[in-house]
């Protein structure tokens, strides 16, 4: 994978595709969220009353239903990755606390989920091409209560490490996160969270929004390549997915098989394909 990266102005300018550079992106200039949240202390909320009382945990196959496609997302490009887009090797850190953010920055998350999609998205149009804005688009299905536990260690992690911390990639690269902020959180699914975390090196932000729908974690992650300060996580994109993901919730005889363009590449991180119901 090649990545070439200009210097113009002080300012970075992209010249590969914005997918060839995601995996080297997300780790190199970490993960922040902002969705299409109101205004306010950045505080998570949780809607538990309008979660389903029956949770499907669904298969890789029954997954795939759920990806985005462009034409659903107008202005944006959206393509097919995997969950090494983000990476080869498990990212570390010397604080146990803050090692939830640092998990959520690599290829494989703990608890591990039943089954997952990616999917990579970028700003573009007609007339100026891409804009620098790129990020990817991460859905898991746990089963038993991995999508809670997640969730709750994701929150607890971002309070805990306000004042930043060190880590290394999965390919063993020092990196240190100056700070991590809880931002709005956007009013969808069953509880959401979103938080910002700067790089020190390139004190360039990123953002990350989580959105739990039942046992499904919607998680989006974005930078901007060449304007840190138009870095966002497009409210238009969160809530298509999470429309997506709650229409399969609802549906009263979802899918067992892929769709017939299903990527058979895609799916779960080891776990079983079968499709169960838990109680919540």
């Amino acid at each position: 994978m090649r990545m070439d990266v200009l210097r113009v102005k002080g300012k970075r300018k992209l010249t590969a595709s914005p997918v060839g550079v995601l995996a080297a992106l997300l780790l190199l200039t970490g993960c922040s969220g902002v969705g299409g949240g109101r205004p306010g202390e950045g505080k998570d909320e949780v809607r538990g009353a309008e979660a389903p009382a029956v949770v499907r945990v669904f298969s890789a196959d029954q997954l795939k239903h759920v990806a985005l496609e462009s034409r659903e997302v107008p202005g944006f490009v959206l393509e097919r990755a995997s969950e090494g887009t983000a990476g080869h090797g498990l990212p570390s850190t010397g604080r146990l606390d803050c090692r939830p953010l640092v998990l959520a920055l690599g290829p494989r998350q703990e608890p591990a989920p039943v089954a997952s999609l990616v999917r990579t998205f970028s700003k573009s149009s007609r007339e100026h091409g891409f804009q620098g804005l790129l990020g990817t688009v991460r859905v898991s299905t746990y089963a038993d209560d991995g999508a809670r536990v997640t969730l709750r260690e994701l929150r607890r992690a971002v309070s805990d490490c306000a004042g930043g911390f060190a880590m290394r990639t999965g390919e063993g690269q020092p990196q240190w996160f100056e700070a991590v902020a809880a931002l709005p959180a956007p009013r969808l699914g069953a509880e959401a969270l979103a938080y910002r975390m700067v790089n020190a090196a390139e004190g360039a932000p990123s953002l990350v929004t989580v959105v739990r729908s039942g046992s499904t974690l919607s998680m989006f992650f974005a930078t901007h390549l060449s304007d840190p300060g138009a870095v966002e996580i497009p409210p238009a994109l969160v809530a298509a997915q999470v429309a997506k993901v709650e229409r399969l919730l609802r549906a009263e005889r979802p899918p067992t098989a892929a769709p017939a363009d299903g990527d058979p590449a895609e799916g779960g991180e080891g776990a079983e394909e079968g499709d169960g119901e838990v109680q919540e």
